[in-house]
């Protein structure tokens, strides 16, 4: 829990400056929110699009287009025929009627716009988390819309605003002005709460700060003579006498954003945008050691700050054009340290006996800078060439000061005093001293040597230099390792004291004496007394190359036929492959020349390899480098050996791909289309008969309908399906001890004795393999690969896992015109079904008493295969808006909502009425996971325009 080197320090990039005082009302912090990111005074990051620093979407539930809902068909089509298509061949959307432009009497200036104001009522289960993820559940009065635009035409001068769901949690508003052709200013604010979970019992005062202090009648670090059951017991009973409360995050985000064109080809931009979160979410607590003697969800607070700022110059003249950008995205968060009063009862260790409060080290404050060149150039004699080429440089820093290994004074480690493990001078260094640079280059062409073939190639180079290291020593003691949990469990390198092992006399503290210096303690040629400690981080690190060419030729009118070669070679450092190659073959096919209809095909196949595979490259920033391998008779070689030698991790592992795409549009009358796309998927793991192997598959099939009968009427309809499956295995380790011999019995079960206990005699279990005597000679090869007769990772006690999803969403909507109403319905319906199953030997795991089990083992050897129930997602929504013209200007609308939805998850049953399973173990579980629900959404809203 509590660690003096954060194991990820650039993991996030993002920032804050400091709490803004939460008495201000929201609205009134984006000048703040603004104001806080210029006074950063910083460039901004690299984004891909124009849209940087101004949200391109605003709108929410009440308003999902994002403008005043229901506006009526135009049915003159403002240029657009009936029935017309786009260059696709899709049916164009109706256009909607607008105001006419109005003019002031004392003004130069034309506006027209509207609003929507009316009141709302929710009623069902409204404070379902699944119900109010990310939309507002407020009742009563609402401004759902208000938009405005405004033109001077003699100075060719605009405004324009749209804001919905002001002083709600989903409001948004954005407003654009400046002069055609000239410039542009755009500013915005938005909000989206999300809602983790309102089944929550919250146990503590605090929530949202750094300190969480506990709620009589529980008290900090009960110690003796209170014991872990009868502390998880009051624990439990003060859960259920707690009653639900929510956790959540509340997102605000503020922006501006200048256009400005110098001349004829020069154009510039700059923004800024700053962007505060706010609110706690669920976290896991942990006490103790290994798997703790007390565990419990928290609230985690957060208050982020996000703020970026980015500028950049366009330019193009002729036949070439230059784009020049340079950002900044800064993160601060401003609760550096949570600090959580503990109620539970920790075992005593390393001096210390009692544990008051639990210390997490949250994300630290960090910075990202970036400078991005792109350049393109066409030389239509040549072959009507064009060239392309972009240069980026990423620079990230981190360097948040590090907190002691524990908060509590006194700490002993191994029998040594005097380690000041309570302040930062138990830290090899006071600050993380992170650095990660980054390097893009992209190069590009593209030619046409005749009128029928297109050709193009790229190279695409990539890299990142990880310059982030922390080593585990205490330099005032030389201690190698680390506390954790606040000191209620230690880890720590120490030289083995075993007889035989190493020279007599060697004391457990000898490599503390070269106080610090690694070097130094591994040439002094001692055996450590276990080699799975782990000391240093790992700076990982890697280059990517990407190289590939493609060719399009024009076969027949309509008619195109495609080919794509690419290879995406990695090279990793600190990876169990230095390095990686993926070849990527693609054909594709395009018919536009079918009556009424186009068809796209296309066909991939993908084939990775890579160097030897050496499954633990990471033993320099172990204990077991510290020193020689044992030797002695009677020495565990398990901490020795950290994975199965057969096992592969899915992104460096050998893989053939295939994927298959399919897209068909069809007119099948000119008001109606049909639109059908399909994706079979099918991953190979060829050389992993561990870790992810097998097939994994995705298959994906959706089919839409488009029906425009006139331009008062429009009916939609979907249907979306997808299966997938994928397929683990694993091995749960054994034991591997030097001078032993393994034998394995025919049920499954492995004893280091050859005679059959009376039991299984008489169940007629026999000796049925044996591994041959484990020796320093040949533990490595013996225990390190599974086998049969493997020590550490038999092939008995292998495990498999297999996972099925299902998922299926259909939806129809319509919309109609009927004069005095215009009718806007959707229906949607979606169902996910994860089924996962398992499969191992109860016996060879211990799960049963070989040749003799019990009642309550087969009980729990009843759940092998699919004992667990399948999860179930299911969800059902109808929304319906009735608007009535009142008048010329004055419309009312109706909204009716109704949603519904389940979730089955089998990990939260019986949580909610014992959430202290356990006592003795003091697992607490406080969120007693999502529920079913069912809510209706009814309001009645007034339109004016103008």
């Amino acid at each position: 829990m509590r660690q003096a080197s954060r194991a990820c320090p650039l993991a996030r990039h993002s920032t804050a400056a400091q709490r803004f005082a939460t008495q201000v009302p929201r609205l009134a912090r984006l000048p703040a929110l603004v104001g806080l990111v210029l006074a950063q005074g910083l460039l901004a990051p690299v984004w891909a699009d124009s849209g940087v620093g101004a949200d391109t979407i605003m709108a929410n539930t009440l308003t999902p287009r994002g403008r005043m809902p229901a506006l009526e068909r135009d049915e003159d089509g403002r240029g657009v025929t009936e029935h017309s298509r786009s260059p696709t061949g899709f049916l164009h959307g109706e256009p909607t009627v607008k105001p006419e432009w109005s003019k002031g009497q004392a003004s130069d200036w034309l506006t027209r716009g509207g609003l929507e104001v009316g009141g709302l009522h929710i009623s069902g289960d409204r404070k379902a988390a699944k119900f109010g993820e990310y939309q507002s559940t407020k009742q009563g009065l609402v401004l759902s819309n208000v938009w405005l635009e405004a033109e001077r035409p003699d100075a060719a001068l605009f405004f324009d605003l749209d804001a919905g769901s002001i002083g709600r949690h989903d409001q948004y508003m954005r407003a654009s002005g400046g002069r055609y052709n000239a410039w542009r200013i755009t500013g915005f604010y938005n909000e989206t709460d999300h809602l983790f979970t309102s089944r929550y019992r919250n146990l503590w005062s605090g929530t949202g700060t750094d300190y969480l202090s506990l709620n009589p009648p529980l008290t900090a670090g009960p110690g003796a003579p209170t014991t872990g059951a009868q502390m998880g017991q009051l624990i439990g009973d003060t859960t259920l006498a707690t009653p639900y409360s929510s956790l959540s995050v509340l997102r605000q985000k503020g922006g501006l954003r200048l256009d400005m064109r110098i001349d004829e080809g020069l154009r510039a931009f700059a923004s800024v945008t700053s962007e505060k979160r706010e609110g706690a979410r669920p976290f896991g607590m942990l006490m103790g050691a290994f798997g703790g003697n007390g565990n419990m969800d928290i609230p985690e607070s957060i208050d982020y700050d996000t703020h970026d700022l980015v500028a950049g110059l366009q330019w193009n003249r002729g036949l070439t054009s230059v784009n020049l950008q340079a950002s900044a995205s800064l993160f601060r968060n401003n609760v550096s340290t949570l600090t959580v009063e503990n109620p539970m009862v920790i075992n005593p260790a390393n001096g210390l006996t009692r544990y008051p409060v639990g210390v997490f080290d949250l994300y630290p404050d960090n910075d990202a800078y970036n400078l991005k060149a792109e350049f393109a150039h066409a030389i239509p004699e040549w072959s009507r060439a064009r060239f392309t080429a972009l240069l980026s440089a990423t620079r990230m820093r981190q360097n948040d000061d590090l907190i002691p290994y524990t908060t509590l004074p006194g700490a002993v480690v191994n029998g040594v005093a005097g380690g000041g493990w309570d302040t930062t001078a138990s830290l090899s260094q006071k600050s993380a001293h992170a650095r990660i640079d980054t390097r893009l280059a992209d190069l590009g062409v593209a030619l046409s040597p005749v009128d029928a073939l297109d050709v193009k190639a790229k190279l695409r180079y990539y890299d990142t230099d990880n310059d982030s290291s922390y080593w585990a020593c205490n330099p005032l003691t030389g201690q190698w390792g680390r506390l954790v949990n606040n000191g209620s469990f230690s880890s720590f390198a120490t030289a083995n004291i075993a007889p035989g092992v190493n020279p007599p006399g060697t004391a457990a503290d000898a490599f503390d004496r070269m106080m610090c210096n690694l070097e130094a303690v591994r040439a002094m040629g001692l055996v450590p007394a276990s080699g799975s400690v782990n000391i240093g981080s790992v700076p990982y690190a890697y280059k990517q190359t990407n190289a590939g060419v493609s060719a399009d030729y024009r076969v027949g009118k309509g008619q195109n036929l495609s080919l794509a070669y690419e290879r995406e070679t990695f090279r990793r450092e600190h990876r169990e492959r230095a390095k990686t190659w993926e070849d990527r073959v693609k054909l594709g096919y395009v018919n536009r020349a079918l009556t009424g209809g186009t068809l796209r095909v296309s066909l991939e196949q993908d084939r990775r390899r890579g160097s030897t595979y050496i499954s633990d490259p990471y033993e320099e920033f172990f204990s077991a480098s510290m020193g020689p391998l044992p030797t002695t008779t009677g020495s565990n070689m398990t901490s020795w050996i950290h994975v199965n030698d057969l096992h592969r991790k899915f992104d460096l592992a050998d893989r053939d791909q295939m994927v298959l795409n399919l897209r068909y549009n069809h007119a099948l009358r000119d008001d109606l289309d049909l639109m059908l796309s399909a994706q079979a998927k099918d991953q190979k793991y060829p050389s992993s008969a561990y870790g992810r192997s097998g097939h994994q598959r995705q298959n994906t099939l959706t089919l839409d309908l488009n029906w425009q009968p006139s331009a008062k009427t429009s009916v939609y309809g979907y249907l979306a399906t997808q299966r997938s499956t994928m397929f683990q295995r694993n091995n749960h380790q054994n034991a591997c001890v030097l001078g032993s011999t393994y034998y394995f019995y025919s049920d499954g079960s492995i004893s280091t004795t050859p005679t059959p206990t009376p039991a299984q005699a008489a169940a007629g279990i026999t000796v049925v393999g044996n591994s041959g005597q484990v020796t320093a000679a040949n533990f490595a090869t013996l225990c390190a690969t599974a086998s049969p007769t493997s020590p550490l990772f038999p092939t008995s006690r292998d495990w498999t896992a297999s996972q099925k999803d299902r998922s299926n969403s259909v939806g129809i909507g319509a919309q109609h015109d009927f004069g005095r109403v215009l009718v806007d319905v959707n229906a949607n319906y979606t169902r996910g079904r994860t089924g996962v199953s398992y499969t191992y030997d109860p016996v060879a795991m211990g799960r049963l008493t070989s040749g003799a089990p019990t009642p309550a083992q087969q009980t729990t050897v009843a759940l092998i295969g699919s004992g667990f129930p399948d999860m179930i997602y299911e969800q059902r929504a109808i929304d319906a808006s009735f608007v009535m013209p009142m008048t010329k200007n004055t419309k009312l609308r109706l909204l009716l909502r109704h949603e519904a939805g389940k979730i089955r998850d089998w990990h939260y049953d019986g949580v909610a009425d014992n959430p202290a399973p356990t006592p003795p173990a003091q697992q607490i579980y406080l969120d007693a996971g999502p529920q079913r629900y069912d809510a209706t959404m009814i309001g009645a809203f007034l339109q004016l325009s103008w």
